[in-house]
């Protein structure tokens, strides 16, 4: 096997390894001389990216590639971060990325890139990129984003059971948000922008916080409120308009009132739009 097979399989090995991206001191670091690498990028072996970062073999990069080339770029200590991190970890979609926080003044070209300094407990690895931990994702997206695009952002993150009230309360210290402070005395596993509008609902009107998705034999209600024996289901017609759904709300409205218990059905022109008729009328079922 002659030098350039040698060369060859070195970018093969290291591309897999790295989402189809690699650093030019990587390459060098593993063999590889200036002529070698520039003779690669002059016949399109190599893509560069970021200055010093290319693709292999190839132009189009996935998600993942996009995102650790511009980590790559920005240097040590850099980590995906912002809306990136969050679709990295699955929670948002990414906004106007690749964002990268990194200790030091490093503005990439396309890439939207923040100075700062990060914990020990603030970054970590994810599909071998190095990211804000969720519970840093959701801290720094709370100085960004509006009241219920965060909200929706955090109980997803929830749902998901990526973040804790400690680790979110730890990375607080760290870079305090009052906005993301005063949700988390209100965390439930909630599933859609509906229900995250009911608990917002609840709280303007100083309803008692409900139970989120609690567990039920073979369908979960959406709140439920134990000592008052009350259910309350927030009904979407995207998410309740198949006949599976129709048939699956009878059976656990006559399941719920057969026990004993009350259940009151909202739509969402009711939670958005009537609130104060909502607020009026679970205060009454809660005796209040």
């Amino acid at each position: 096997m002659d030098e350039q097979e040698t060369a060859d399989e070195i970018l093969a090995r290291l591309a897999d390894f790295r989402h189809g991206v690699v650093r030019r001191a990587t390459l060098v670091a593993a063999g590889l001389s200036r002529g070698e690498i520039d003779g690669r990028i002059a016949r399109g072996a190599l893509y560069p990216v970021h200055r010093g970062v290319y693709a292999v073999g190839h132009r189009s990069l996935s998600p993942e590639g996009r995102w650790l080339a511009a980590v790559l770029a920005c240097g040590p200590g850099a980590v995906l971060s912002h809306t990136s991190a969050a679709a990295l970890w699955g929670v948002a979609r990414e906004r106007g990325g690749p964002h990268v926080t990194a200790p030091h003044r490093l503005r990439p070209t396309g890439v939207a890139a923040h100075e700062g300094k990060l914990g020990r407990r603030d970054g970590t690895l994810r599909s071998g990129i190095p990211v804000t931990s969720p519970a840093r994702t959701v801290v720094d997206l709370a100085h960004d984003l509006a009241e219920e695009d965060l909200e929706r952002v955090l109980r997803e993150a929830w749902f998901r059971q990526l973040i804790t009230v400690r680790a979110l309360r730890d990375a607080l210290t760290r870079r305090p948000s009052r906005a993301l402070g005063e949700l988390l005395d209100d965390l439930n596993p909630t599933q859609s922008k509906l229900e995250d509008a009911f608990l917002r609902l609840c709280r303007r009107h100083g309803i008692p916080r409900p139970r989120a998705q609690v567990r039920g034999a073979r369908r979960r209600p959406d709140f439920v409120w134990h000592d008052a024996r009350l259910v309350v289901e927030v009904d979407s017609w995207s998410a309740h308009s198949s006949p599976h759904a129709f048939q699956a709300d009878r059976t656990l409205s006559n399941t719920v009132q057969l026990a004993g218990w009350t259940i009151l059905r909202f739509t969402y022109r009711d939670v958005t739009r009537r609130s104060e008729l909502v607020a009026a009328q679970v205060r009454q079922a809660l005796g209040l």
